[in-house]
């Protein structure tokens, strides 16, 4: 049996985070990489948030699980340090993944969490939320590639998944399209963006600066879409957002989103 760097990186992960089992014919038996985001704007007391992505036959599992762990220790130390938190995703029913990773130290404390907020029809029987004094929403202005990259860049501090211009610009041709940002003066406040069909829209992202936390941004932002998608008889606004990010809970139970399901567990621990 041998491990090694392949030559290209397994799935998203750079080739040095990246490893490959071969058993002694020469049949693969093992792959796994590594992905890190350092969002100190979402979660500031563990910024650093690591994905295992492994898959191994079981006469591999150890071996490449040791090596992946060691990665994800340099990794940690090449970004100085920076309290992190390592983690895998997997499914509900998954039985035999979740056994070997608690059995490896991953607690289960942690997931992917749906919420849901039917759309209201009339705004006017729905609390209105009001921005803080003095700011003002504006439509963000996306028609140039360099836009597009800014604004996904602005997403990518606060943990939004990593996106190419492309993507947001076919995001763009969908029936709904809400690209938002609030400012004070030229303060950045937050930014928003929500897509989707009639029948269901997601709030991708409702990004809000930290200092400014706290004071009803979000759920203002959030109404702002919800007047737009009720003009456009959309049904459901749906939301995901990861358990351990509490402040981020608060708010979609303030905002009025309900609870549906854990959509998979982030089997995980801290480093």
């Amino acid at each position: 049996m041998r491990i090694y760097h392949p030559v290209r990186g397994v799935g998203g992960a750079l080739r040095e985070d990246s490893f490959v089992i071969i058993d002694d014919a020469g049949v693969e038996i093992g792959q796994g990489g590594l992905e890190f985001r350092v969002v100190k704007k979402m979660i500031p007391e563990r910024p650093l948030h690591i994905e295992m992505n492994m898959q191994a036959h079981p006469m591999a599992s150890d071996t490449l699980f040791g090596a992946l762990s060691a990665r994800a220790e340099r990794i940690k130390a090449e970004q100085g340090d920076l309290p992190a938190r390592l983690y895998t995703r997997c499914e509900i029913d998954d039985a035999t993944r979740h056994e070997y990773f608690t059995r490896m130290g991953f607690d289960d404390f942690d997931g992917d969490e749906l919420f849901v907020l039917p759309v209201p029809q009339d705004m006017n029987a729905r609390k209105r939320n009001y921005s803080p004094l003095g700011t003002k929403s504006i439509d963000v202005d996306l028609r140039t590639r360099v836009r597009r990259e800014e604004f996904l860049l602005g997403l990518k501090e606060f943990g939004c998944v990593e996106h190419a211009s492309e993507w947001l610009e076919e995001r763009m041709k969908d029936p709904v399209f809400i690209a938002k940002a609030m400012y004070q003066g030229s303060d950045f406040v937050g930014q928003m963006l929500v897509t989707g069909s009639q029948s269901e829209a997601v709030l991708e992202m409702v990004c809000v600066e930290p200092k400014w936390r706290g004071r009803g941004v979000a759920s203002a932002m959030i109404d702002e879409a919800l007047k737009q998608l009720s003009g456009q008889h959309v049904a459901y606004l749906c939301a995901r957002c990861v358990r351990r990010n509490k402040s981020a809970i608060q708010m979609m139970r303030r905002s009025g989103f309900d609870w549906v399901r854990t959509e998979c567990y982030l089997l995980g621990r801290d480093l």
